[in-house]
């Protein structure tokens, strides 16, 4: 398996922890978004419901290792693995409705109760792994719904299927883009900024245990939730990518590319240039010689030198990103093999945020966001190429 990815400390490629899987026991709970798996990573803890947190009691009192998969929302895909190293426990000041809705729009599952039973847990792998992945490797694999549970037991062969396609699934790292405002303590921040200094950006080692998460407040730009992928390209064929609206790979990325669905977020890597060009939307998932002739000048091919394709739309047009900007490395900083290949939601969030905000698109979003969950009416959308369609909630 070739690792994509540098995992940090949460997913640097540790072995798995379960030796004798028909001995142990496997959940998967989905998560409201990776913020929550990002926190957790760092602080080694998850909270569910009670009906779940009694399920891995009793295994816990059996003496059985417990293993939980993450799944965040709609995103379809699996992004890791932890092992449960406590028993849950009741915490009193978690006891309230983990979400704003009102009962009309109260999901099903939110009926078994708060989210105050607090296990401990320890990340072994951070993964993007796509869920269609997962049910080839266990068929029999149910999902975490809204209208069902937020965490779902599976049996010791689904468990152990599960467990090994995760790991063998590129590790990545679940992390946010470094800010310069990052402060251990309140005073810290204060005086940085009365001397107009920033937190300076993490070095060496710690690159890979820099663990940052968004702000509860930060409105990043609305993505699919869901990895994203950059494309390359060069100052001969851009023109014809842009024209055909048809973005190619080589063919031994293939299943490299495999994550890309309908509404992933696209961008394309000029490496002539050294530019990075956005934001696109793919219209279908990855196939082969979508257009045989496309980059080709042999009028009679009848494959592409770049036969893995897909077709994409403008879903934004800003000006391009340069490739030694800093705060494009620090998104990017994880990536290993170049700059063209898959992108972690965080990646791809993070990177669609930075190049929005270069043709002042973000505070446009920022504004029709908060309009339209405070539910005003007839909020317009703001002026860009195509306005996203849907804001997820997650």
């Amino acid at each position: 398996t070739v690792d994509y990815y540098q995992g940090g400390v949460a997913g640097g490629g540790k072995p798995s922890p379960i030796l004798e899987p028909e001995n142990a026991s496997f959940f998967i709970a989905r998560a409201a978004t990776y913020r929550d798996c990002s926190i957790s990573t760092v602080r080694g803890e998850w909270y569910v419901q009670r009906k779940h947190a009694e399920a891995i009691n009793n295994a816990f009192d059996g003496g059985r290792q417990i293993m939980v998969f993450f799944t965040v929302g709609d995103s379809q895909h699996i992004q890791g693995a932890a092992l449960v190293t406590s028993m849950a426990s009741y915490v009193e000041s978690a006891d309230h409705p983990h979400r704003k809705r009102s009962q009309s729009k109260k999901a099903v599952a939110d009926g078994e109760g708060a989210f105050c039973y607090r296990f401990q847990c320890e990340w072994y792998r951070t993964c993007e792994l796509p869920i269609s992945t997962a049910l080839e490797a266990a068929p029999d694999l149910l999902l975490p719904t809204s209208l069902t549970n937020y965490c779902q037991d599976m049996k010791s062969r689904t468990g152990e299927a599960v467990m090994k396609a995760v790991w063998n699934s590129p590790l990545c790292t679940l992390y946010e883009s470094w800010t310069g405002g990052d402060y251990d303590d309140d005073e810290a921040a204060a005086e940085g900024a009365a001397n107009h200094k920033t937190n300076p950006p993490p070095v060496g080692e710690a690159i890979l245990t820099d663990f940052r998460c968004p702000l509860p407040d930060e409105i990043p730009w609305p993505t699919i939730p869901g990895p994203g992928f950059i494309f390359g390209c060069n100052s001969q064929t851009m023109d014809e990518c842009l024209g055909r609206g048809l973005f190619g790979l080589p063919a031994h990325m293939r299943i490299t590319a495999a994550g890309i669905r309908p509404g992933s977020s696209i961008f394309l890597y000029n490496v002539s240039e050294k530019l990075i060009f956005g934001i696109f939307e793919a219209l279908t998932v990855a196939q082969m010689n979508l257009e045989p002739k496309a980059f080709s000048k042999n009028p009679k091919a009848q494959t592409s030198p770049f036969p893995v394709q897909i077709q994409v739309r403008i879903s934004l047009e800003c000006p391009p990103i340069h490739d030694d900007d800093p705060v494009l490395n620090d998104i990017l900083r994880a990536r290993v093999g170049g700059r063209i290949g898959p992108l972690t939601f965080a990646q791809t969030e993070a990177l669609a945020s930075l190049i929005a905000s270069q043709c002042g698109a973000l505070g446009y979003m920022t504004e029709y966001r908060r309009g339209v969950e405070s539910g005003m009416p007839n909020v317009q959308a703001p002026p860009i190429a195509l306005p996203p369609r849907k804001i997820v909630s997650m």
